[in-house]
């Protein structure tokens, strides 16, 4: 019999394991480490043991993830077994964190919400994120507050001119999500590209939820800075 999970659980277990997706490969069993928390916590909410929450939990996970990619109520079959088949092994070893976020990778390109004018937020910004969809998702699940980043930008505006920067905010914004997210005192491990492009799309969502879009001049080069900074080695 199949377990009935609450709402907010399958919308925390989501954001689960887009932080696996996020994570460097390499550090994927520290990452796993860092998130037991709250895992433990998703699992105790669920009143089953973790391996029965992994068995059912994990399907439903990558149902939604490829109904919201497919823009369909009736998602590819095909594609929900493919990607439950390595989210069940992504926190195994490097090469199985691999195969995860190379096969969430190729979910992001569906054309439903790869394509500029498909995409979440297009009208207020998301034709100009050099990525397919690979966080518009994670955004809406995760729930972030943006009074924290309204507050942030405020500190910023008050910087002198010269030492102002308007990626900063928004790039600590990011991690102070993240941070609330998961639980983890020092901070989710995250490889910088993705930090980058996570930011631009919660700054999107912000803009969206505030219904102001900034000119699209003024977009052209927060990206191109964004970029130049997840670009530097």
């Amino acid at each position: 019999m199949s377990i009935k999970f609450p709402a907010e659980t399958i919308k925390k277990a989501i954001a689960y394991f887009y932080l696996l997706s996020y994570s460097p490969p390499e550090k994927i069993r520290e990452v796993k480490d860092s998130l037991a928390p709250l895992l433990e916590a998703l699992v105790g909410a669920a009143g089953v043991s973790e391996s029965s929450f992994y068995e059912e939990i994990i399907p439903e996970v990558c149902r939604r993830i490829v109904t919201f990619h497919e823009d369909s109520r009736e998602p590819s079959q095909r594609w929900v077994e493919a990607l439950v088949e390595t989210a069940s092994k992504a926190s195994n070893s490097p090469q199985d964190a691999y195969d995860f976020q190379e096969k969430m990778s190729e979910v992001a390109q569906m054309p439903q919400r790869a394509l500029p004018n498909n995409r979440l937020h297009r009208k207020k910004g998301c034709t100009f994120c050099h990525l397919p969809c690979r966080y518009g998702f994670f955004t809406l699940v995760s729930d972030p507050n943006f009074s924290t980043l309204r507050e942030m930008l405020n500190v910023e505006v008050e910087r002198r001119k010269e030492t102002q920067s308007a990626i900063r905010p928004v790039w600590r914004f990011s991690l102070t999500h993240l941070k609330q997210l998961t639980g983890i005192a020092d901070g989710y491990t995250i490889e910088k590209g993705h930090l980058g492009n996570l930011s631009y799309c919660l700054l999107m969502l912000a803009m969206a939820k505030s219904r102001l879009a900034l000119p699209e001049k003024q977009l052209k080069v927060y990206q191109a800075i964004n970029r130049g900074l997840i670009e530097v080695k």
